[in-house]
């Protein structure tokens, strides 16, 4: 009876250990993921990048023509996170700022391809008191302020997550997209013309 029982409980912890397993591309945080001449390259164009707008969320925003997120190092090094082999995104990097903004509403990251993209929050600079906060596959709530030179990765289609009001400081990022692949998801195409123009 007792062997019985020795087996019922090791079967669960299998099974929750598989279910914590599955879910271990849903969010992934990460220190110091640029190097040092990458950050000073991203900055000068940041900078010599007049292309100011402003999207629904009150964000000033400039789309980035930039490469640095793609080289091969950054590429491997994510392709490794996640487990699975990713690519550049068609859909541009955006620069964004909040600044005294409202923040982001909970939400999860509308499906732009047939496989869930990861769209992931590069921060370039933070003095704000913003958090991210999102809720895990256990229900749990976790409540995360974005060091610089940090990338946050989240898998579309997935966890709840949302940016909470700055009210003092500011707060710089770099958004942009890694996908498993090209294959566009026809279905959401208006949610991809959105995120084209900064609006999501």
């Amino acid at each position: 009876m007792k062997k019985k029982y020795i087996i019922i409980i090791f079967i669960i912890i299998i099974i929750l250990f598989i279910y914590h397993r599955y879910h271990s591309d849903y969010m992934i945080y990460i220190d110091d993921f640029l190097n040092d001449d990458d950050i000073r390259d991203l900055k000068n164009h940041i900078k010599n990048n007049n292309n100011i707008k402003q999207n629904r969320n009150n964000l000033l925003t400039k789309t980035l023509n930039t490469d640095i997120f793609y080289k091969k190092e950054y590429i491997n090094k994510i392709s490794e996170l996640v487990g699975k082999n990713v690519y550049k995104s068609d859909i541009p990097t955006e620069y964004r700022l909040y600044d005294k903004s409202q923040g982001m509403n909970w939400h999860s990251d509308v499906l732009l391809y047939e496989i869930p993209q990861y769209e992931c929050v590069y921060t370039i600079s933070n003095d704000s008191d913003s958090t991210t906060d999102y809720i895990d596959h256990w229900k749990m709530k976790h409540k995360i302020w974005t060091k610089p030179n940090s990338l946050m990765i989240v898998r579309a289609d997935g966890y709840l997550h949302g940016v909470n009001p700055v009210n003092k400081g500011k707060r710089e990022i770099v958004k942009l997209i890694y996908t498993p692949t090209d294959k566009i998801n026809k279905r959401n195409i208006n949610a991809y013309n959105m995120a084209l123009n900064g609006d999501s």
